[in-house]
């Protein structure tokens, strides 16, 4: 699903950007070659940011647990 309508950044990119090590959409927009534009995206950008960073640590932590 598109995100940034006016850059065509979807979700995917997104994930990809925060795994890259991207934190805030600035971040995002640099990792795609983009630069903002309007800003409407900005709030579901940054939903989406923590959400990928919550899904990677928690995916991390139980590797860790077994340690």
């Amino acid at each position: 699903m598109f995100i940034c309508v006016c850059r065509a950044i979807r979700e995917r990119d997104i994930d990809a950007a925060v795994r890259a090590g991207a934190r805030r959409p600035s971040d995002v927009f640099k990792a795609c070659g983009q630069s903002p534009q309007c800003g409407t995206c900005a709030c579901d950008m940054r939903s989406r940011i923590e959400q990928t960073i919550a899904r990677e640590q928690s995916a991390v932590q139980p590797m860790m647990a077994a340690d």
